[in-house]
């Protein structure tokens, strides 16, 4: 058993129609085999997928669960182990096929999620298993979005929940589990003891079940024979490991002790594997609590930030380390003027006191000790917890101290999200998003790309970007925008397009940023982003103001300020709805005071691109002609109509004449 969540590239949407047939984005070149009539215009084919990636409102991802995950995996007759209660998940079972809903409550890397894809994998109605992880996007926990189809298995981890669900929520839920019964479908949700309790909790009591982890010695020894090691079974009995079977680890340790084992290249290695399976704590206390006996000898605090400097930058330049515990001393409240810094012991001493090993202008701590660097963090954040708000912000300033060279600071941020990632710390995350900002953000772009994908912090770093796009903080906005336009961007579209979605509502109109977040994801999945758009601009395009106006509208004009985005909304501009859609929008922002002058200059590059293009020129004017029909928008073509020295220009003013006859036809057809 172990436990993780993980994101599959190719991402299926769910809205609150449970029965309604989803389309997956086809390869590229290839569309799906039900896909409709393609239009084509430059590069791009557009054509109807059926997403449902919603700009406000609730909805869930679903992810297929199958022979690749390694949770399915472990689930197996040979090699699943029972947990340490043996009762506990036969009692699970009967609640899963009588209520249709369990919730196993457990901590996070108990062996939950593997115990939850076995409780599905034999529950009775399911003989071909359709699993399903669920992922929902919510302003608050609720079942409305959840999916209801027949003979599935659903597992919703409800661990880390955003806000406090309503109050009904645990009634809801043990409803939407009778629903699925009747379908024989099941539900299993996953929750820590922590978070699964309250008023909203209380009302799943009957469906709940407190799960134990299996023993760590068996889950090990399954572990071993499952990646090929059943040899390695009897080392399981060396004495060395007798104090970590005295523990009886969590479940993930188990896998990461097995990991370790099956790497070791003979029994001899066994003490190295305990070392590092405890996070080489001997070690570490060692050079924590060395006592310099020799005069000129750092005292034992300037011995240990060096030690952590050390660390955080490992591999980093000797200045660097020696800098960054300057800091940490000088946030300790240690005078660090020049007398005091050179009445200290020299950086050598200080560097040979904390055993950092230097190697041309650079330096490392013993790299026979592998992973010893982490090690040592985790156990400064372990040992000190009283201290980790200073501990956070002296680590994220050296990131973000222009005077260390960006290479070095890339080396700290990155050893912080080893550090959030494995002690599951979002208070580390979220210093990193926040506090690297100007020529920095792009460390805090990286870690946060890195964390979106994570196994562990995955979701929540997916929910923080939901979040912060939402807020009206310009840096977090920017830092939305640069992840969701970037690799993590690229890899799930249509969760980045979500986010963008709503970034563009605290964004200036027309900002760039946005603009080459827009065209990246166009080059990526052109008929998510075209449908996408056309559904924000039918829902939320045409009301008299709010935010989600303003998200719909602000996310359009990013789109058509590119120009892949032009080519796409001029290729879905043949289909009369989409059409319709995008000359409201253009009408909107025009009648929109801060939107006005990024439209007229959308608008002018317009005219640079086509007035001059044979083949394209009479369909844009057709296009704009709409657009600028009412006489209401005259005052604003009259901006781009007249050139300096009172010259007309000739593009603009073919346009005039089709908007005036386009009002023609519309009032003689209104009259008729």
């Amino acid at each position: 058993m172990s436990d993780r969540s993980t994101e599959a590239p190719d991402s299926t949407y769910r809205g609150t129609d449970p029965e309604k047939p989803l389309a997956q984005e086809a390869p590229a070149g290839a569309p799906p085999s039900n896909a409709p009539e393609l239009h084509q215009y430059g590069d791009h084919s557009v054509q109807a997928y059926n997403y449902a990636v919603h700009l406000n409102g609730d909805y869930v991802q679903d992810l297929p669960i199958d022979g690749h995950d390694s949770e399915y995996r472990a689930s197996e007759d040979e090699r699943f182990v029972e947990p340490r209660e043996p009762n506990r998940l036969p009692e699970a079972a009967k609640i899963l096929e009588e209520r249709g809903v369990v919730v196993l409550c457990a901590p996070a890397g108990s062996g939950r999620r593997t115990a939850a894809v076995r409780l599905l994998r034999r529950a009775t109605a399911l003989r071909e298993p359709k699993l399903f992880d669920l992922e929902p996007e919510w302003a608050k926990p609720g079942t409305q979005c959840l999916p209801v189809r027949s003979a599935t298995g659903f597992v919703l981890d409800l661990s880390d929940l955003p806000e406090e669900p309503p109050a009904r929520f645990g009634q809801d839920l043990v409803r939407h589990g009778a629903t699925l019964c009747e379908r024989g479908s099941f539900l299993v949700v996953l929750a820590t003891p922590g978070d699964w309790q309250g008023t909203w909790a209380d009302a799943t009591g009957d469906v709940t079940v407190r799960l134990e982890p299996p023993s760590a010695r068996r889950l090990v020894e399954a572990e071993l024979d499952a990646h090929g090691h059943a040899d390695r079974a009897t080392w399981l009995t060396d004495e060395k490991l007798s104090p970590i079977w005295a523990a009886d680890p969590s479940a993930r340790e188990a896998c990461r002790l097995a990991g370790l084992l099956s790497a070791a290249k003979g029994r001899e290695q066994i003490k190295e594997v305990v070392d590092r399976f405890g996070d080489w704590h001997t070690t570490v206390e060692r050079l924590l609590n060395k006592r310099g006996s020799a005069d000129g000898s750092p005292s034992l605090l300037s011995t240990r930030v060096t030690v952590w400097a050390g660390a955080l930058l490992d591999g980093g330049r000797r200045g660097s380390i020696v800098r960054a515990s300057d800091d940490l001393l000088a946030s300790l409240g240690q005078a660090r003027g020049p007398a005091d810094v050179l009445t200290d012991a020299t950086s050598s001493r200080r560097l040979q006191a904390a055993e950092i090993v230097p190697a041309g202008d650079r330096a490392h701590h013993d790299r026979s000790c592998q992973g010893l660097p982490a090690a040592i963090l985790r156990h400064l954040w372990d040992e000190f917890p009283t201290q980790h708000d200073l501990l956070t912000s002296w680590a994220v300033g050296v990131s973000a101290n222009r005077s260390v060279p960006e290479d070095d600071a890339r080396l700290a941020s990155e050893a912080l999200l080893r550090l959030a990632v494995r002690r599951h710390d979002r208070v580390v995350l979220d210093a990193l998003a926040t506090g690297l900002t100007g020529p920095r953000r792009i460390l805090a772009v990286e870690a946060l790309t890195k964390a979106a994908t994570d196994a562990e912090l995955g979701r929540y770093v997916r929910n923080r970007l939901l979040n912060w796009a939402e807020s009206n903080n310009a840096e977090k906005l920017d830092l939305v925008v640069d992840v969701c336009g970037g690799p993590w961007g690229l890899e799930q579209p249509a969760l980045a397009l979500t986010r963008l979605g709503k970034a563009a509502g605290g964004k200036v109109f027309g900002d760039v940023k946005l603009v080459d977040a827009f065209r990246e994801l166009v080059r990526q999945a052109p008929g998510l982003v075209e449908k996408t758009v056309v559904q924000w601009l039918g829902k939320h395009g045409a009301e008299a103001d709010g935010k989600a106006r303003r998200q719909a509208l602000g996310a359009f004009l990013a789109l058509v300020s590119s120009e892949t985005g032009t080519d796409l909304v001029l290729a879905s501009a043949l289909d009369a709805s989409s059409r319709e859609h995008y000359i409201h929008a253009w009408q909107a922002l025009l009648s929109t005071n801060d939107a006005v002058d990024a439209v007229i200059g959308q608008l002018t590059w317009w005219q640079e691109r086509f007035e001059h293009d044979v083949e394209h020129r009479d369909a844009v004017v057709a296009l704009l002609a709409e657009v600028f029909a009412p006489p209401r928008l005259r005052l604003r073509l009259d901006r781009l109509l007249v050139a300096e020295g009172a010259v007309v220009r000739p593009f603009w003013r073919d346009i005039l004449g089709h908007a005036m006859q386009c009002y023609s036809l519309v009032r003689k057809a209104s009259e008729a």
